[in-house]
């Protein structure tokens, strides 16, 4: 793809089919159903990134304007003031790569800020370099200002504005439907699972972590943090992970656990392992059946 697409960036390539008839070959159904969903965010989140992408446009422009004008200059300086003009312009074009490298050792400007260089020297052949104007300093350190300051509040103003305004999104057609509902990319899977069933889904496997719980020394019916680490560092889950389970899973936030909120973390944790993502709050069907109206 980088000899197809002229850009520096590293662009995102979504793969799925994408058409509304049954798949051919189901085995990748996950795959093109979760970038289906990816592609479906990126569409829908371009209204609300309209501005930033122009800043990002117009930080873009700035910079290959003073690249333009470090060529012209240099090309400018190289010419002859009498004679042997068109020989040199020739000699400037062809080894245009040459200055480009020198450019860019000179100021530190990143190779991806200069314009294409075939089509800049196919640009160069009609011009007349005579015309050329020598480099203006104070009109550099301008933009130079400009990139360093103005563009940084303008940021900040950008990001001020995103929050205080509605969210912008957009809907209707394909993506009716995508998001919520028992056909919702992930509905019913990783800490979805269960959701719509009248039996807590943890407790399908309570009785065996039941049996672990009691081999950790519970003192009235609960378990100590430092117990509880014991047996949860098996998964050999980071801390981080750990920890982020067990602020789900602590559900009285009393430090300990009893055996249905160690059972909860057993749970979690399987869904870690499987390869899902952990939600950021516990999902109301994953609570307890004990604690459901303490939390209420």
């Amino acid at each position: 793809l980088g000899k197809i697409v002229n850009t520096p960036e590293v662009i995102r390539v979504y793969i799925g089919s994408f058409w509304s008839h049954p798949l051919l070959i189901p085995d990748n159904r996950k795959l093109f159903e979760a970038e289906e969903q990816d592609l479906f965010r990126d569409i829908q989140s371009l209204p609300r990134n309209a501005a930033l992408r122009k800043l990002n446009d117009l930080i873009k422009r700035a910079r290959l304007a003073k690249v333009h004008a470090y060529i012209i200059s240099s090309l400018k300086k190289e010419m002859p003031s009498v004679f042997g003009k068109d020989t040199k312009k020739k000699e400037l074009v062809n080894n245009l790569a040459e200055i480009y490298g020198r450019i860019e050792r000179e100021h530190q400007i990143s190779p991806g800020d200069f314009p294409n260089l075939k089509r800049m020297q196919d640009q160069l052949q009609a011009q007349d370099f005579s015309k050329f104007q020598p480099l203006k300093s104070k009109l550099l350190e301008v933009v130079d200002d400009m990139l360093a300051h103005d563009i940084a509040q303008l940021m900040v103003l950008v990001r001020q504005e995103e929050t205080q305004r509605p969210v912008q999104m957009v809907k209707g057609g394909a993506f009716e439907g995508t998001l919520q509902g028992p056909f919702g990319h992930g509905y019913g899977e990783g800490a979805g699972e269960g959701i719509d069933d009248a039996e807590w889904v943890v407790a399908r496997d309570k009785p065996m972590y039941d049996e672990i719980f009691y081999t950790l020394s519970p003192v009235d019916g609960k378990i100590t943090g430092a117990n509880a680490k014991k047996e949860m560092v098996r998964s050999k889950l980071p801390n981080s992970v750990l920890g982020k389970i067990w602020k789900l899973a602590d559900i009285d936030k009393d430090g300990m656990l009893d055996d249905e909120e160690f059972a909860l973390a057993n749970h979690l944790i399987k869904v870690k392992l499987e390869g899902h993502e952990l939600p950021s709050e516990l999902p109301a069907h994953l609570l307890p059946p004990s604690k459901r109206k303490v939390s209420e």
